[in-house]
């Protein structure tokens, strides 16, 4: 319940922060990072499959609704975002930074990648070369370097959790035992 009330008041938080102060003050060649993405994609790599998927989707259904656009494609790509990363959460140790900061910067591009596709290329809007330098790579970079420093809060906030958790299940076989 902890876990599921955290990730929610960071999704709302994460949300605001993306778009507030990372669309004004932080805004960066008029780009801002994707900020529930690389936490659907953290997520998913440190609780798994289930956990990335729930944050993408309702990340997502909250990017969306606010939006006013079209609602449940975002869901969808976060969903699938997390889900791949939650594929490697039994393989590597938590400690490696390499490969979920390079998986949010994959998932990244593919969700700028197919964004592009489905939102611009279906109009006949054909200008893919100035699309990848002028939005998708510097999203990339920005969503990147900030996914650096929100990893290892998120990995902190975990291990944590999990602590609590397992004091938990102790005093819970204690009170059996007696």
């Amino acid at each position: 319940m902890r876990r599921f009330i955290i990730s929610f008041i960071s999704i709302v938080l994460l949300y605001v922060l993306q778009c507030t102060v990372f669309k004004g003050a932080l805004m960066i060649g008029g780009v801002a990072p994707n900020l529930i993405l690389m936490f659907a994609c953290i997520v998913g790599f440190m609780r798994g499959r289930t956990s990335g998927m729930l944050t993408g989707f309702f990340g997502g259904m909250l990017v969306d609704i606010m939006s006013g656009g079209m609602i449940g494609f975002t869901p969808l790509l976060y969903v699938f975002a997390g889900y791949f990363n939650g594929m490697f959460c039994k393989e590597y140790t938590k400690e490696q930074m390499l490969l979920p900061i390079s998986l949010v910067a994959m998932c990244d591009f593919l969700y700028g990648l197919i964004y592009y596709l489905i939102t611009y290329m279906m109009r006949n809007r054909l200008h893919f070369a100035k699309y990848l330098s002028l939005v998708i790579m510097p999203e990339l970079i920005y969503t990147v370097s900030v996914s650096v420093f929100a990893y290892i809060l998120v990995y902190y906030i975990n291990r944590k959790l999990d602590l609590l958790a397992r004091k938990r299940k102790v005093k819970d076989v204690k009170r059996e035992t007696d």
